[in-house]
């Protein structure tokens, strides 16, 4: 496959690194995303002033009421799963009809499987900043249809980073790892959970899988031991309580977010084994090496690309390879070549981040921390707009950001049938 010559010339141009004297990455980063958040509330309010403005003049209310109470149940679920969570989670609260609707288990599943892909911030933002007192903590996303920022204000105070996510559902913990929260910021529901092995939060990771056997959500801690192993333990929702278990058997890189799908994760291995993967499924609490299709190199990523594992190597010179892990259903997979991607020279060290619209889209970063969309089926990539040139990103943003999906799913959900 050929990338549009006129695309190529836009991968060549990379965006100026600046340098930021008496301040660390992470500052400058928080600096941002405080001027971001502000530019958000702000507009917020200016809308909340307009509609409530507008209300007060409407003089149509009882119509309203009627056209809201006769229109029919598969009309309404029609409508409502076009619609994004965050305004689903308001509307439900108009009357008794619609909170039924928006909170079934099949309207939420179904609702969750065509959820867009956005990115998350690992990092909290706080408002106001500086200021005396607890500031707001927010969580940041970025819309990867346009760059755009959004916040929503988190209903647990002192959260700082967000550890992993899935379903919807955000692992947090607060500053200095006092306590880890499981919670959906959309809705703010949210449970806490105990604290596992200690460990410096630069030698541990998290994931979070559903196990489709007991119908729960559980959380798996990957840590550093003292002797240099990587130790192992699992947390159900339902008991709250960690379980040790049998470490990997390969060296894992400790700190990447494992790939979660139907009850799995999956690591890569360490340098010292380049043709590897690790992967756990969380019913049976079992690690197992398995094989990658082609030997990987430092950019290469496991991604979750429409509903398979995935496999994105630069395994050619100029040409990006997307693997496909292929399962009979039964004990045997096989990894299959699905796409070939002629990369521009000036692009060759591009990071996967994730993929989305279930799977037809690729999500690269270049080395100017630029983002681009790859489409399969119309063999084309684009940059994403980041707006103003001259307030980059500060640092790699595969290291600031996180895959989520903004859902409606709960984590008390046992019953729901996951993506």
């Amino acid at each position: 496959m050929n990338v549009d010559a006129n695309v190529n010339d836009v991968l060549h141009q990379r965006l100026p690194r600046r340098r930021y004297r008496g301040s660390t990455w992470r500052e400058a980063l928080a600096r941002k995303q405080s001027r971001l958040l502000a530019e958000f509330l702000r507009k917020n309010s200016a809308s909340k002033l307009a509609d409530d403005q507008e209300e007060m003049a409407s003089q149509d209310l009882d119509v309203e009421v009627h056209i809201q109470t006769t229109l029919s149940y598969d009309l309404l679920y029609q409508i409502f799963i076009l619609l994004p969570a965050e305004s689903l989670f308001r509307l439900q609260f108009v009357c008794k009809q619609w909170f039924s609707l928006i909170n079934s288990t099949v309207f939420v599943s179904t609702h969750a499987q065509q959820t867009e892909t956005v990115l998350i911030s690992q990092q909290l933002s706080f408002w106001p900043r500086g200021s005396e007192g607890k500031p707001k903590s927010y969580f940041h996303f970025l819309s990867l249809d346009d760059w755009g920022s959004s916040f929503v204000e988190s209903s647990v105070a002192g959260l700082f980073n967000v550890r992993a996510s899935y379903d919807g559902l955000i692992l947090a913990s607060t500053g200095r790892v006092k306590r880890l929260i499981l919670i959906n910021p959309v809705t703010g529901k949210h449970i806490e959970l105990p604290l596992g092995a200690a460990c410096h939060p630069l030698c541990e990771s998290f994931g979070i899988a559903f196990c489709n056997q007991s119908k729960m959500y559980r959380v798996v801690h990957l840590f550093r031991e003292i002797s240099g192993s990587i130790g192992c333990e699992i947390l159900s929702i339902r008991t709250r309580n960690w379980t040790r278990i049998e470490g990997p058997p390969e060296l894992l890189r400790i700190r990447q977010i494992p790939v979660s799908i139907d009850g799995s994760l999956y690591w890569l291995s360490s340098k010292r084994g380049r043709d590897y993967f690790v992967s756990l499924n969380v019913h049976d609490e079992k690690f197992v090496s398995k094989k990658l299709p082609v030997k990987r190199v430092g950019s290469d990523r496991l991604l979750e690309i429409g509903g398979n594992l995935g496999f994105v190597t630069h395994a050619e010179l100029s040409i990006l390879q997307v693997w496909i892990l292929i399962s009979d259903g039964e004990s045997r997979e096989c990894w299959m070549r699905r796409y070939s991607i002629n990369m521009n020279v000036g692009f060759t060290h591009c990071i996967p981040i994730c993929s989305r619209r279930n799977g037809q889209e690729l999500v690269l970063e270049s080395i100017g921390n630029q983002l681009y969309l790859y489409n399969f089926d119309r063999d084309e990539i684009k940059p994403v707009n980041s707006g103003s040139d001259d307030e980059p990103w500060f640092g790699k943003i595969n290291r600031l950001y996180i895959p989520h999906q903004n859902t409606l799913v709960s984590c008390g959900n046992h019953n729901l049938i996951t993506l």
